[in-house]
């Protein structure tokens, strides 16, 4: 039974951190079900507040950490609800969660108590919260995690003094920014990304070309070196520099650890002439190979590297009407109306720098909200 809710839970974990709340929001609901068809109904209300959590909806029921825990005094819950194979929220994502009253494996408490890993998107096991609502967590030598609230609040169960400890105000969890002031061109790639699903996908383009921002779209890219890859099912790599050999290792290593993981590789160079045009049912499929992508991206990948990369996602330099759409788009954002001669000179200034729409949109962060008229 343990190995069951483990494997819905981590999934719930894996998608919420890579910003697919579909997928997050429907395997939370199947450890509901799980859980209510055991009569865990704590259990199940807890993975339903987090289901609310996710849809922006309003949580019926309290929110505080301490609703999670009041009820515990002794003789108050039904042991049979306590006494759950080791299904608390942490233990699920154990290899071999202890039951009630068995021993643990000496091993497990050498290293002790520890200030979570950052790169850990890890939930409170206690309140059932993601970091990004709770602030940092503990880690247990145990595999569960535990935030300042659920501390505070055991310890004044318990009756135990201890300092008050600062409670960081809930705030959204954190999930990849929604792409809505886009060129033509991100929304192709996009496409391309939901529609192949590629194990290793390079977004190549020039400066200004929005690969930043397209990768942003999809996630927190990850900071170099890649010595301490998180579990997660995708990674986002910014290729501002080239991979060293222990990053190419690194990520090659973390690539094959699991069938289902995918990186996203943004390098800067112009996507180099097609050897091959396929015409598919989506249109214009066209082949690169792997010595003009090399030179593409002026040797930031090595070639076994580049010769995973089942997906190409060209991003080339924006012209005139690509600019003025993303200028329009932008302007409106921030509130800002200006005549057509000062959006085509703002326009003609960012084509001319040679950085696109990297300089357009800091021309645009320098205008305050307003009407304005030509003088």
């Amino acid at each position: 039974m343990s190995s069951e809710i483990r494997a819905l839970l981590a999934s719930a974990q894996q998608a919420e951190a890579t910003g697919d709340v579909e997928q997050a929001v429907l395997h939370l609901q199947q450890a509901a079900d799980f859980y209510r068809a055991r009569n865990l109904g704590r259990r199940a209300a807890q993975m339903e507040r987090h289901i609310a959590r996710l849809e922006g909806r309003p949580v019926l029921a309290p929110s505080d950490p301490g609703d999670l825990l009041e009820g515990l005094e002794e003789g108050s819950v039904d042991d049979d609800e306590l006494d759950d194979d080791g299904l608390g929220f942490g233990d699920e994502l154990l290899d071999g969660p202890a039951r009630r009253g068995e021993g643990v494996r000496s091993t497990s408490f050498d290293r002790g108590a520890q200030r979570a890993d950052p790169a850990i998107d890890a939930w409170c096991s206690f309140c059932c919260r993601p970091k990004g609502e709770v602030g940092a967590l503990v880690a247990g030598p145990a595999g569960a995690y535990v935030c300042a609230g659920c501390v505070s609040t055991a310890a004044k169960l318990l009756g135990t003094p201890i300092a008050e400890l600062p409670v960081p105000a809930p705030t959204a969890s954190r999930r990849p920014a929604a792409l809505r002031h886009q060129l033509p061109s991100q929304s192709k790639a996009k496409t391309i990304w939901d529609r192949r699903l590629p194990k290793v996908a390079l977004v190549l383009g020039p400066e200004g070309a929005g690969k930043t921002t397209f990768l942003e779209s999809l996630g927190q890219p990850i900071a170099r070196p890649l010595s301490r890859l998180p579990d997660t099912d995708t990674l986002l790599v910014d290729l501002n520099t080239p991979l060293t050999p222990e990053d190419e290792a690194a990520l090659q290593a973390w690539l094959d650890a699991h069938p289902k993981r995918r990186a996203v590789l943004a390098a800067r160079g112009d996507a180099p002439r097609p050897v091959l045009v396929l015409q598919g049912e989506h249109g214009e499929e066209p082949v690169y190979d792997t010595n003009s992508l090399s030179q593409a991206v002026a040797s930031h990948l090595s070639p076994g590297l580049l010769s995973k990369v089942d997906a190409v996602l060209p991003l080339p330099t924006p012209d005139h009407e690509a600019l003025l759409h993303l200028a329009k788009s932008l302007l409106a954002a921030r509130d800002i109306e200006l005549p057509a001669d000062a959006l085509e000179s703002i326009v003609a200034l960012a084509e001319r720098s040679g950085r696109g729409a990297r300089e357009l949109a800091a021309l645009i962060a320098r205008i305050p909200a307003g009407r304005y008229k030509t003088p």
